[in-house]
């Protein structure tokens, strides 16, 4: 049988994993998943059934149910990291409804409201958890949901950072192994996301990616060259492949815009400043004074990183470059606005997934001070 040939199972490995639609599918492959996930499967039914269906139109509870596959697929069983991964998001959604119900910001005075009823859903539901596992567990669960829980007072990438400071080890584990499979699903909609967030959306994938491909840098019995891998790093090869895809989407989607003549010239661009230029191996800034089309590479990591740590002022700034570059690099082919929007977004995909497939597979590829806004010329991507 086809099934049983090497070639096959080698397949088997290498595929990408595939989100699962179908709820009653989910639900059936849970039923047995033991008494404490199976109590906060009818709690998690119970919000999410208050929720607005997600952008691809789907059914809000799939996000959670999605979550907990993953996890399963990476050969995790245990009752708390399951549980986590269904809870993940149930502190932040329940704040969000209050929210909304009470018509208070995330900013000014109203940030103290938020941050007291924040603290009192994880009392409560510390208390409700008490009541259904040992006190053991529920610390557990609780840290880890603390780590994954978004503050309405702290920027995305404060809120990620959070994980890896964290000095618990099995929090922090449980934590980065939740959060890689949420970014999977995630980013395996991102047609439903607009046309400006996509690039980011992708992006914050890679400062993940990039944060985790260092924890398991830092202590090597925590990867495995063959194909019996740990869990954390099958999870972060799964949701690094799928961040390639988007980007890969990404590209396709930008070249619909009929600038298909210049995806030549893009792409050799980036081979030579990556090969020439030590491209791949520097976080670069813009030198103003170069004319090649390789420019369009330079600082291309530090622009989204602004746009991470809310530098909208750097950001718009390189954007507004780069967009004066290609109108008068490209003046012969007198692109519209829509169109000069889509190469630069095409470089940006292109380039971007090209990291993520150095992290896959160079061994030792990370990129230094990414937690922080001070990328520089002197900052080094290293193997």
């Amino acid at each position: 049988m086809v099934t049983q040939t090497s070639e096959y199972q080698a397949f088997r490995y290498l595929q990408h994993w595939r989100k699962e639609d179908d709820l009653q599918k989910l639900k059936a492959l849970f039923s047995k998943d033991g008494p404490l996930f199976s109590y906060l499967l009818i709690k998690t039914e119970e919000l999410y059934s208050l929720l607005p269906r997600r952008k691809d139109g789907q059914e809000a509870l799939l996000h959670p149910m999605n979550v907990v596959l993953a996890l399963k697929g990476a050969n995790i069983t245990d009752q708390i990291t399951l549980s986590v991964g269904l809870l993940h998001d149930y502190v932040e959604e329940v704040v969000d409804v209050y929210r909304d119900e009470q018509g208070l910001d995330e900013e000014g005075p109203d940030i103290e409201k938020l941050d007291q009823y924040e603290a009192d859903v994880f009392l409560k539901l510390e208390e409700d958890l008490l009541r259904h596992a040992d006190p053991a567990a529920v610390t557990k669960i609780i840290a880890a949901l603390k780590l994954l829980t978004r503050h309405k007072r702290d920027f995305y990438y404060r809120s990620i950072s959070n994980i890896f400071q964290q000095s618990d080890e099995q929090a922090k584990e449980i934590a980065i192994q939740v959060k890689l499979a949420d970014r999977m699903h995630n980013i395996l909609s991102i047609e439903c996301f607009s046309e400006e967030k996509r690039n980011y959306q992708c992006f914050k994938n890679l400062f993940i990616l990039n944060n985790v491909k260092k924890y398991l840098l830092e202590d090597h019995s925590r990867i495995s060259y063959t194909r019996e891998i740990p869990s954390t790093q099958l999870l972060f090869k799964r949701c690094a492949k799928a961040t390639y895809d988007a980007y890969q989407r990404l590209c396709y989607l930008s070249m619909k815009k009929g600038i298909g003549d210049t995806k030549s010239m893009l792409q050799l661009a980036f081979k030579k400043f990556a090969l020439e230029k030590a491209g791949m191996w520097e976080v670069t800034k813009v030198e103003p004074q170069e004319t090649h089309l390789m420019r369009l590479f330079q600082g291309v990591v530090r622009k989204y990183d602004a746009r991470l740590h809310h530098e909208w002022e750097i950001f718009e700034a390189m954007k507004t470059a780069e967009y004066d570059y290609c109108r008068k690099f490209f003046a012969d082919f007198n692109f519209s606005e829509e169109q000069i929007k889509a190469l630069v977004d095409y470089k940006d995909a292109y380039a971007l997934k090209e990291v993520v497939s150095y992290l896959l597979y160079l061994p030792d590829y990370v990129v230094h001070r990414f937690l922080s806004s001070e990328l520089t010329q002197d900052a080094r991507i290293c193997n």
